[in-house]
């Protein structure tokens, strides 16, 4: 019986099919991050940027140290003072875990049997790796940008940074100590809401005012429809283009993205029609184990079936952030 490349056992009768399907896969295999990759506005946005870390060492979770606490012996003295002896303690940590994601590729004998021929065993190999493709990368992004916390299995999302008052990285803004633990909320200065209708503008300066911090601005608006909507017309009546034409100057193709003023305003269909979120990609991350970028497993036998081999696909990620007040939400009326 003979032995493919990978090390693994062919299937008794039909090696050649097995060994043309192995070859196929092992070829498409070559490149994975480029087929395996996340079919998302948001991740192609960070991804072009830059802005995704791409690490060797993960350790047991993203540890954030947090500078949060005032040294009380500092004070004004004269001549002969006591001096002021106090103990200090000056570190908060924030500990942000991964989230392990996983998906298994799969083929049997009897698919090999009915597709022997060239075009069809080629078909086969596309279906399979579509397949896993589309599942894992939907699942990485709804993860990626999800209001979950992390447990242990999910990584934290990017929309748990934006839930006012809920604990993010262990540390509860609620508890009386850390309530600058909390992202910026865009309301006008007596607490009411912006309307979108008349006051975009207006409430995303504001926004933007209360994210910035020590000359750092937000990076990126993720847009609802409605507020999306809002801004392309504002954008094409200021710079006198229609959206094709600004998409098509920041090269973002069929994305549903354009760049103005410096900041990047990005559509998200699974966000309410009129919220907006400012990010600060300088002070939000999304970490990657670069062993474990949609790594695949070695092929192998599965256990307990009658003929069938598996792999599996793998990815480790986590989303952390240094500083939760540089990033803010605005919910629109």
């Amino acid at each position: 019986m003979s032995v493919n490349p990978s090390g693994v056992q062919l299937f008794s009768g039909i090696e050649s099919a097995d060994d043309m399907f192995m070859a196929t896969m092992e070829e498409m295999d070559k490149d994975p991050i480029n087929l395996i990759d996340i079919k998302d506005p948001i991740w192609e946005y960070l991804k072009r940027h830059n802005m995704i870390e791409y690490v060797d060492d993960i350790g047991t979770y993203v540890p954030v140290h947090l500078l949060d606490k005032k040294n009380s012996t500092v004070k004004d003295f004269s001549h002969y003072d006591d001096a002021d002896n106090t103990p200090q303690d000056a570190l908060e940590e924030a500990k942000f875990s991964y989230g392990h994601i996983s998906g298994v590729q799969m083929y049997s004998r009897e698919e090999l049997v009915k597709n022997q021929g060239k075009t069809q065993m080629i078909d086969l190999v596309n279906t399979k790796q579509e397949q896993l493709s589309s599942s894992m990368t939907n699942h990485a992004a709804s993860r990626i940008k999800g209001t979950q916390d992390s447990d242990g299995k999910k990584t934290m999302g990017m929309g748990r940074i934006m839930t006012l008052d809920a604990t993010c990285g262990g540390i509860d803004p609620t508890d009386g100590k850390h309530a600058y633990w909390n992202p910026q909320k865009g309301v006008k200065a007596g607490g009411g809401s912006y309307s979108l209708a008349t006051e975009m503008r207006a409430g995303l300066r504001r926004l933007n005012r209360l994210c910035s911090y020590q000359g750092e601005r937000p990076t990126f608006l993720r847009a609802g429809e409605d507020l999306y909507d809002s801004m392309q017309a504002w954008a094409e009546e200021k710079l006198r283009m229609t959206m094709d034409e600004v998409k098509d100057s920041g090269g973002w193709g069929d994305h549903e993205m354009f760049t103005i003023n410096g900041q990047t305003v990005v559509y998200d269909a699974e966000l309410a029609a009129k919220r907006g979120e400012l990010y600060n990609m300088k002070r939000t991350k999304v970490r990657i184990h670069k062993g474990t970028n949609f790594q695949y497993t070695p092929w192998q036998m599965m256990e307990g079936k009658v003929a069938a081999k598996k792999r599996n696909c793998l990815l480790y990620v986590a989303v952390y952030c240094q500083r939760r007040n540089s990033n803010g939400f605005v919910d629109f009326t």
